[in-house]
């Protein structure tokens, strides 16, 4: 006979032991608080169940099955750390993770594959590769989203890693990833035929790009959201693919300031579109032009070679250290529609570009030489 793990199971309503308390909006079929072991508590859950933990530091690595709830008692600082990842996910319908803050170590701090699930009010900081990490591979993407709601990613190589998998951002920070090489210290990377939107994110302070989308089929929404302070670029997409008419990255609303070279960029990307954003004081960094030159690089934003059906509509671009908008080696059916360009050294400077831009010929300046620009496609990290 298979030893009995102590659980204390209760119903979800008035039976809840003091020690915890339900988080509001949390439904349940019953309630299971760790009386040793939380791994047990979680491998011995049933679907529908809320495993809730009381105050207190609990090493992992864990588990979470399908369809099952962990949740931070209300008011309760709880914290998961231990193990690659520290937190495993197995998604299903009422897969949620509420409340909890979980410190990375080795490798990731909570891996999903594949969704669905919902993350409520997570904070996860210093993870050695990824905050958090989702992959899918399956014909069901687009039915298994990861839902992320005023969640935390801080401090890690990427904060959210996106592998062929829907996710959708709603609040929330992406803030002070680490490193430098390839794609470690982006707030965000998108690869595979990822599908992501955010809402009112704030992506800020990171050691690379802010939001990094990669790929053929990799689409997203961005929706007033805050890019800022970012030191490898602000947004950058590179490699979408689409028929005219078809809108693969989308940039709506928000700011996107104080980013380092680039405040919104692209390259051998069909269908991006950026509406009613202000795109302001993109700082310049010295970039080698040979062994003997170099060059200051800070462009608001940037339409590199292999852009077509892109349109650019009431943008706001101010103070951005060299060039408003720059558009090298762009493609065919690009538009720039009622922008509004001051501040830095220049507003528009159209360069190597065969294809005639829609754009208002009053507002092109001339540099008198072309200008160097940093379009390097990211190598994305394993």
């Amino acid at each position: 006979m298979r030893a009995l793990i102590p659980l204390l199971l209760v119903s979800c309503g008035p039976l809840t032991p003091p020690q915890t308390v339900r988080p509001q909006g949390l439904v349940c079929d019953r309630v299971a608080i760790p009386s040793s072991s939380l791994s047990d508590t979680l491998r011995l859950a049933s679907p529908g169940d809320c495993v809730i933990l009381p105050d207190g530091t609990y090493t992992g690595p864990f588990v979470l099955p399908s369809d099952v709830s962990l949740a931070a008692s209300a008011g309760a600082v709880v914290t998961l750390s231990g193990g690659d990842p520290v937190l495993t996910v197995q998604g299903g319908d009422r897969t949620l993770v509420q409340g909890v803050r979980i410190v990375g170590g080795t490798g990731a701090g909570i891996a999903i594959d594949p969704g669905p699930a919902r993350l409520i009010g997570v904070k996860v900081m210093q993870a050695s590769t990824s905050a958090v990490t989702s992959t899918c591979t399956r014909p069901d993407c687009e039915n298994r989203e990861v839902v992320l709601i005023d969640c935390e990613l801080t401090q890690s190589a990427v904060g959210l890693r996106l592998r062929g998998a829907y996710a959708r951002l709603e609040g929330g920070r992406l803030a002070q990833q680490q490193g430098t090489s390839l794609s470690a210290g982006s707030g965000l990377v998108a690869s595979d035929g990822a599908h992501v939107t955010l809402t009112n994110v704030t992506i800020e302070g990171n050691e690379n790009v802010g939001v990094l989308l990669d790929g053929a089929e990799t689409r997203a929404s961005i929706d007033s959201c805050a890019v800022k302070g970012n030191l490898g670029r602000g947004i950058w997409a590179q490699g979408q693919a689409a028929d005219a008419g078809v809108a693969t990255v989308s940039v709506t609303g928000g700011e996107v300031s104080g980013n380092a070279l680039v405040g919104i960029g692209a390259r051998d990307t069909s269908g991006l579109v950026v509406k009613q954003v202000l795109v302001k004081d993109t700082f310049a960094v010295r970039v080698p032009i040979d062994i003997a030159r170099f060059e200051d690089v800070g462009d608001g934003i940037g339409l590199f070679s292999g852009i077509t059906n892109a349109t650019l509509e009431s943008v706001r671009l101010e103070g951005n250290a060299r060039a408003q908008l720059l558009a090298d080696s762009v493609g065919a059916n690009v538009r720039v529609l009622a922008p509004t360009l001051s501040g830095g050294r220049f507003r528009a400077i159209v360069q190597g570009t065969s294809q005639p831009l829609q754009l208002d010929t009053a507002l092109v300046d001339d540099a008198g030489v072309p200008l160097t620009v940093q379009s390097t496609r990211f190598e994305l990290l394993p």
